[in-house]
């Protein structure tokens, strides 16, 4: 006759189930430039934006430059 011992700490293993779960679909590059939503796009257009905004703070300072001391000149009355 048999004994069998039994280990108490150990239990029924029970099978697991692995779940995986399918990623999101990526759009295609034609779906990101029909939308605006492109990377390259995004880029593009705020590095024009920033060019843009560039240019015109350079406007205002030449025209600084020239009418501050055209009015200075009209403020002040020339002594003779």
């Amino acid at each position: 006759m048999k004994t069998s011992t039994v280990n108490p700490s150990v239990t029924n293993p029970k099978p697991t189930q692995v779940s995986i779960a399918n990623p999101t679909p990526i759009e295609p590059p034609s779906a990101w430039m029909q939308y605006g939503t492109s990377p390259t796009e995004i880029i593009l257009a705020t590095a024009v934006m920033i060019t843009a905004i560039a240019g015109v703070i350079g406007a205002i300072a030449l025209l600084l430059q020239v009418l501050v001391p055209v009015m200075r000149s009209i403020q002040t009355p020339k002594q003779e």
